[in-house]
C-alpha cells in the first residue's frame, strides 16, 4: 500500500505534534502539587506542609489550594496540641505522683509544639491574604481525613489517666489531628453537623467566602492565645499579637452582610476583647 503525499504530510503532521506534546512542560507548581495530594492523603502532615511551601515559592495556578490547605493542616495542629495537653493536664489529676512524669512531659510538649504551630498559623495567614487578594472565595480541594468527624479516644484515656504506649502514642497523635483538621474545616464551612461536612467535600473544591474562612483563623488563633497565659508559657507579647490577629480576621465578617456570619464574628470579639483584658 502506498501513501500520497498529502497523506505523508499529514502522518508527518501528527508525528510533530505527539514530539511536541511530549516536550512540553507541565504547569508550574505541579509536580509539588501532586506530591502534596501523595503526602496528604499518606497522612503526613509535615511533608505536605514542606511541599506545599515548595508550591508556593513560585506564582502559579495551585497557589491559592496550597495556601487554604496549608491553613487547614496549621489549623488542625494547633488545636490538636492544645487538645492533647488540655487532656494530659487533666490526666495528672487522675494519677499517683510516682506516675506524674510522663503527664508533665506530655503537657510540656505540645504545650510548645501548640505555640509553634499557632505563630506558623499566623505567618501563614499572611502568606494567604496575599496569595489571595483578588479573591472572593477560598477553594478547598482535598479530601477530609477518613474517620477524622469522630473524636479520637486518646483524649478520653488520657483524661482519665492512660496515655498510649510509648509505640503507639505516634499514631494515637495522628488520630488527633486527623479529627481536628475535621472541626477546623468545619468552622471554615460554618456547618456543625459531620455528615453535611463529609457530603460538601464529595464534590471539590469546596469554594468558602473568605469573610467565613477568615472567622474559621480567628477561632483558632482565639484558642491558640491561651498557651500564652500566665501559668503556661507566660508570655504577653505573643498573647497579645495572637488576639490582635485573631481580631483583624474578624473584620470581613463584620462589615459584610451575612447576618449568621456576623453575628459569630461579634461573639468571638467579645471573647477576644474579654481574653486581652486578663
Amino acid at each position: 500500500m502506498f501513501l500520497r503525499p498529502v497523506h505523508l504530510l499529514a502522518l508527518a503532521g501528527c508525528l510533530i505534534l505527539c514530539v511536541l506534546a511530549a516536550c512540553t512542560p507541565a504547569p508550574e507548581g505541579s509536580q509539588f502539587w501532586k506530591q502534596v495530594n501523595r503526602e496528604y492523603e499518606s497522612r503526613d502532615y509535615k511533608d505536605t506542609l514542606n511541599y506545599l511551601n515548595d508550591v508556593l515559592q513560585s506564582e502559579n495556578d495551585y497557589n491559592a489550594r496550597a495556601s487554604a490547605l496549608k491553613i487547614v493542616i496549621l489549623g488542625g495542629m494547633t488545636r490538636s496540641a492544645l487538645a492533647i495537653e488540655a487532656a494530659c493536664d487533666k490526666g495528672t489529676a487522675r494519677v499517683p505522683a510516682w506516675n506524674e512524669a510522663p503527664f508533665k512531659n506530655c503537657i510540656e510538649q505540645f504545650r510548645w509544639q501548640a505555640r509553634t504551630r499557632a505563630l506558623d498559623l499566623i505567618d501563614a495567614l499572611n502568606e494567604l491574604e496575599k496569595v489571595t487578594a483578588d479573591n472572593a472565595t477560598i477553594p478547598l480541594d482535598f479530601p477530609l481525613p477518613e474517620g477524622s468527624s469522630r473524636r479520637s479516644s486518646m483524649l478520653g484515656r488520657a483524661e482519665a489517666g492512660a496515655l498510649p504506649p510509648e509505640k503507639a502514642f505516634d499514631s494515637a497523635v495522628a488520630l488527633v489531628v486527623d479529627h481536628h483538621i475535621f472541626l477546623q474545616v468545619s468552622d471554615f464551612v460554618t456547618a456543625d453537623d459531620a455528615a453535611a461536612v463529609t457530603t460538601m467535600f464529595e464534590a471539590r473544591p469546596v469554594e468558602v467566602p473568605k469573610e467565613a474562612f477568615l472567622v474559621g483563623i480567628a477561632k483558632t488563633l482565639l484558642a491558640a492565645a491561651a498557651v500564652f497565659d500566665k501559668g503556661r508559657l507566660d508570655d504577653s507579647a505573643k498573647k497579645s499579637a495572637t488576639l490582635e490577629r485573631a481580631k483583624q480576621c474578624l473584620q470581613p465578617a463584620l462589615d459584610g452582610d451575612d447576618e449568621a456570619l456576623q453575628t459569630q464574628a461579634k461573639e468571638l470579639a467579645r471573647q477576644i476583647a474579654k481574653k486581652s483584658r486578663r
